[in-house]
């Protein structure tokens, strides 16, 4: 078991007490009292932090008596003068290398001719684009054995030769304005399209679709919400709609089942207020209560031979202009008439 005790010494007799109150007076110091609990013994240790050395003080020189190998002043004021003299030293040392350098500088800010990296120095650029402008013969210059050099008259004609349009910036031209008729709103783009706020709002962002703002209301690009918004015209040739009701009730469909077939085939739609409805002609059809003999259909690779097409090209305007599909079996059929009308539109005169 340990114990720490401080012990005074007395500076007469120098025999260890232990100091009782705040009345005596001597050298202290800390020692570890360890109880042997099996020879019953008592022995004690100095501590570490007793070890005195003696050393002389960096600021003032004076002799000190310290308790470690590294302590360097004797005090805290001196320590803090030997701070403030060092900081000021390092002042001095940056002030002077500055004067070093600006007379360095002046001594060829007067001459005549400058070397390529002085030329880089008064122009404010990189040595690498003064030896650009060298090759490219923007600057002219005299080679001699182991130097070049630049005529600063040279570099002032470059300044007194550029045309305006190369010395000043250029200014971002104003567009012409354009009125509010080439614009719509969002709820003219609802009533128009049959479309949400939400997905009016993923166009607008995904395809950066130019808007303004008037008065806290926004206005998209006409221009721009008619092409994105386009394949989403209802077909004027289809007549005959289901109801998501009327579906369920002729082929026991679920709304997951209904909904799955609509995205996959690509059935077309129209939307009224809060209801949907889908074609009958292209339901039936992709249910199969329409045979391919009904409808003329062809396959994948007779579309891409007739039209000149790739696969890639192909299956773009399939998805882009809603091209009624039918699955026999791990083939996919095309509607002919849907895809003649699209590639070979007939010209009413």
């Amino acid at each position: 078991m340990h114990h720490f005790v401080r012990i005074l010494y007395d500076s007469d007799s120098f025999h260890p007490k232990r100091q009782q109150g705040g009345g005596e007076c001597g050298t202290s110091r800390y020692v570890v009292i360890r109880h042997d609990t099996i020879s019953n013994e008592i022995n004690t240790y100095d501590m570490s932090s007793n070890i005195k050395v003696e050393r002389i003080c960096e600021w003032c020189g004076k002799k000190f008596i310290a308790q470690t190998t590294v302590t360097r002043f004797c005090s805290k004021r001196c320590s803090e003068r030997s701070y403030k003299e060092r900081f000021r030293q390092k002042k001095m040392a940056v002030s002077n290398q500055e004067t070093a350098t600006n007379a360095a500088n002046n001594k060829w800010k007067d001459k005549d001719f400058l070397t390529p990296t002085q030329a880089a120095e008064l122009l404010g650029i990189g040595r690498m684009s003064i030896y650009r402008y060298i090759r490219n013969g923007k600057i002219k210059v005299v080679r001699f054995e182991r130097k070049t050099l630049i005529s600063k008259a040279d570099i002032q004609a470059m300044f007194d030769f550029l045309s305006p349009k190369e010395s000043e910036p250029k200014k971002t031209t104003e567009k012409k304005g354009k009125s509010l008729s080439d614009f719509y709103t969002r709820a003219e783009i609802r009533e128009k399209f049959g479309v949400k706020d939400s997905w009016i709002y993923k166009v607008v962002a995904e395809n950066n679709v130019p808007k303004i703002i008037l008065r806290g209301k926004a206005y998209f690009s006409k221009s721009h919400i008619d092409r994105l918004f386009s394949t989403r015209k209802e077909n004027s040739e289809i007549t005959e709609w289901y109801s998501v009701e009327d579906i369920q009730e002729k082929y026991g469909m679920t709304l997951s089942a209904i909904y799955t077939l609509v995205s996959k085939i690509g059935i077309p739609k129209r939307k009224e207020g809060s209801k949907v409805y889908y074609s009958k002609y292209h339901f039936d059809v992709a249910k199969g209560a329409k045979s391919a003999e009904d409808v003329e259909f062809i396959s994948v690779p007779e579309a891409i031979e007739k039209y000149t097409l790739t696969r890639d090209q192909l299956y773009h305007y399939v998805k882009t202009y809603k091209i009624t599909k039918l699955r026999c079996g791990k083939y996919v059929k095309l509607n002919a008439k849907e895809l003649e009308a699209l590639f070979n539109p007939e010209i009413q005169l």
